[in-house]
């Protein structure tokens, strides 16, 4: 048999941990992630959805780390990128301990491909590995032809992210400053909110970007020094 060969790797953000996950009363979604993984075999996969922005990337490639961590050989498939592929690409995946599918909504139109991704997902629970499916909205919203796999992501353990409020967002900036060492003032981190595009990738870009900033120039984060970096 051929060695399998992965044309979709991911690059994994090192800092989107469980552990670092900003849980803001969905603590449940990380201590369900922690279950699955510890033991897969048996247990139905995990379906997570909610809008963009409610953490449910993070919580994927969160997953792909602790697996890494375990010992375990894993791989993350961004669907959106299904034009640029096969659906091939999901034969043998059943080999790997943990396989994580980003963007499902993605393949809404394409029979074949909700084809594959239902072929898949029987082969994972026949051969007790784990499967995570990430999409942004509930099974039955997904508008897929296939209803034998609509019928499978309802067999899910399903979660549902909610986006974080304006509060959960300066708590969690202020969180992630204080893991890299700098301090983070309310009046600073809602300066940051207020100034620039409240996604939370792009928010902690920015946090990333001023951290080196502030070892270069030896400043505190302050919206003057802010200003001076980045306007």
């Amino acid at each position: 048999m051929q060695p399998l060969q992965f044309t979709l790797a991911v690059t994994l953000p090192e800092d989107e941990t469980l552990d670092s996950f900003y849980a803001a009363g969905q603590t449940e979604a990380v201590s369900s992630v922690k279950r699955y993984l510890q033991q897969p075999a048996g247990q139905a996969p995990l379906y997570l959805f909610g809008a963009s922005g409610s953490g449910k990337s993070h919580l994927l490639y969160a997953s792909c780390i602790s697996a890494h961590q375990q010992g375990l050989t894993s791989q993350l498939l961004a669907l959106q990128d299904y034009q640029q592929l096969s659906p091939r690409i999901l034969d043998n995946l059943e080999q790997l301990d943990v396989v994580c599918l980003d963007n499902l909504q993605a393949i809404s139109g394409e029979l074949s491909w909700q084809i594959a991704v239902f072929d898949l997902y029987n082969r994972m629970i026949e051969q007790g590995k784990a499967l995570i499916i990430v999409a942004n909205q509930a099974p039955q919203q997904l508008g897929f032809s296939l209803a034998d796999l609509v019928s499978r992501l309802h067999a899910c353990q399903s979660l549902q992210l909610r986006l974080l409020t304006d509060e959960d967002k300066q708590k969690l900036l202020q969180q992630k400053a204080h893991q890299r060492g700098m301090e983070l003032a309310d009046e600073v981190a809602r300066f940051l909110l207020n100034r620039y595009d409240r996604d939370i990738r792009s928010l902690v870009a920015i946090l990333n970007q001023l951290d080196k900033a502030s070892i270069v120039h030896q400043r505190k984060l302050t919206i003057p020094f802010i200003k001076s970096i980045l306007l």
